[in-house]
C-alpha cells in the first residue's frame, strides 16, 4: 500500500504484471537477468545467460569511425524476435517520469524499435515517436 506521494517501496513501484525471477525468454538474442532486469548481454562480460537461438552476446562497440561499420554489420541485423518482442507486440515503456504504451515496429541484435503516441501540442506536428527499447524493468515496463 502506498503511503505517501512519493512512496518508492518496491510493492509501489511495481505497475504491471512483475516477471519471474528466473524467467528467461527463449530469443534469437542471449537472455540474462540482473537484479530482476531482463537484458541481452553484450561482449565479455557474458556470465550466466541462455544462449540465443540465432546470435551469441552482441560485440562490444568499436570506437571512433569503425562504430558505423559495427552498427550496419553486426548490431542492426534484423531478428524474428528481441528477448521474445516481435513486431506488432504490445508494451508499455518506462519514461522518466511516465510510462507510455507501445508497438513493437522491429526488432535487430541490438534491440526492438518502438513506436509511442505523442500527446497533440502547439509547437509540433507529429502524432509518434520512435526509440530502441533493449531491457525490461521488474515491473514489466521496457527501457533504453
Amino acid at each position: 500500500m502506498q503511503t505517501s506521494l512519493f512512496d518508492l517501496s518496491p510493492a509501489a513501484a511495481r505497475t504491471g504484471p512483475a516477471a519471474a525471477p528466473a524467467e528467461l525468454p527463449t530469443s534469437s538474442v542471449p537472455a540474462a537477468l540482473d537484479r530482476g532486469h531482463l537484458y541481452s548481454p553484450r561482449g565479455p562480460e557474458v556470465a550466466d545467460h541462455r544462449p540465443g537461438a540465432l546470435y551469441g552476446p552482441l560485440p562490444r562497440s568499436r570506437p571512433g569511425a569503425a562504430w558505423r561499420g559495427w552498427r550496419d554489420a553486426e548490431a542492426s541485423v534484423p531478428t524474428p524476435d528481441y528477448l521474445g518482442l516481435r513486431a506488432g507486440d504490445a508494451i508499455t515503456v518506462q519514461h522518466p517520469c511516465t510510462v507510455e504504451s507501445a508497438t513493437v515496429v522491429s526488432t535487430c541484435r541490438f534491440g526492438a524499435l518502438v513506436r509511442y503516441p505523442l500527446p497533440p501540442c502547439d509547437w509540433s506536428t507529429a502524432t509518434h515517436a520512435e526509440q530502441y527499447v533493449t531491457a525490461r524493468n521488474p515491473a514489466g515496463h521496457w527501457y533504453r
